[in-house]
């Protein structure tokens, strides 16, 4: 070891990790298109709880983010990387890749609000997105409403089918219709949600109320209804599900569903660290509580 000093020896952690059959590197796939998303209004938050707590118990994340790369094998790319463990941050058709998916057979696997279905036996974290859902349509019924149109994310998400089943429960619990044609789906999308909602208005002008299952559809919902005429929220009112930063300062101040997307990251890293160290087959499944956070987007029925 002094010899090690005196050269100014610095140890390989790849050979140092075949010796110990782990590097402390923890690999983090995340988006679409697996490399896309570092423009998403909440994934900062995730990546902070996740270096954080991986970062204290002495690991490096790995960002997966070669597009170009040959992903017939995420398995293969792992190996090679030599991860301990993997969380999945994943959206759109990436969420039904069964290539990834191929992961939590192979490593600790940790989905972070991003499960496909609720069929698969893995390790996952998610927002209470149906009890979200429930109160924010429970809040406009509140208000007087009784036609509310229902912005879905995609057919994809188990979360996208929470968030509708909150919608449907809400409106039956209050003794209202659950009206399909009431349904559209914007994509997470601002500019999906935007001509949605034009064809949503053209079919039915007497809708008193939008919710949208995020924020960023919130907004297209809002433009939409600037570009008809009608004022948010004296003739409609709009609520949407996130409550990103942008959401407090839009205009009007958007009602919205909080998610706690910093202590998401935090349950799903500390649950993979689990993993890892005791190297068991427990499957975890972790709602975190949401939160109405009541703003200027909404307000009574006149």
């Amino acid at each position: 070891m002094q010899i090690a000093k005196e050269m100014d020896y610095v140890p390989n952690v790849m050979a140092r990790g075949l010796v110990k059959k782990t590097t402390n590197t923890i690999g983090v796939f995340f988006g679409d298109q697996v490399n896309s998303g570092f423009d998403s209004p909440f994934l900062s938050d995730y990546f902070r709880s996740i270096k954080d707590i991986v970062g204290e118990a002495g690991y490096d994340l790995l960002i997966f983010s070669n597009r170009n790369r040959d992903t017939s094998s995420y398995k293969m790319i792992c190996h090679e990387k030599g991860v301990d463990g993997v969380i999945l941050i994943l959206t759109g058709s990436k969420r039904t890749d069964g290539k990834i998916h191929e992961l939590h057979e192979a490593f600790p696997t940790v989905y972070i609000d991003s499960l496909p279905n609720d069929r698969m036996r893995v390790n996952f974290v998610e927002s209470d997105n149906e009890r979200g859902a429930y109160e924010a349509t429970r809040h406009l019924i509140e208000l007087g409403h009784r036609k509310i149109a229902k912005l879905a994310g995609d057919q994809i998400a188990k979360g996208s089918f929470d968030r509708i089943s909150g919608y449907k429960n809400a409106l039956l619990d209050s003794g209202m219709p659950y009206d399909e044609r009431f349904i559209r789906y914007g994509y997470f999308s601002e500019e999906t949600a935007y001509r949605e909602t034009l064809e949503l208005f053209a079919s039915d002008p007497d809708i008193t109320a939008v919710f949208a299952s995020s924020d960023l559809m919130a907004f297209g919902v809002i433009r939409a209804l600037e570009t008809l005429g009608k004022r948010v929220p004296e003739d409609v009112s709009v609520v949407g599900f996130d409550d990103i930063d942008s959401a407090q300062y839009f205009r009007p101040p958007l009602t919205t569903v909080h998610q706690q997307r910093f202590k998401m990251g935090e349950t799903g890293s500390k649950i993979l660290l689990e993993l890892i160290k005791e190297n068991v087959g427990i499957t975890h499944h972790i709602r975190i509580p949401t939160q109405l956070v009541v703003r200027g987007s909404s307000g009574p029925l006149h």
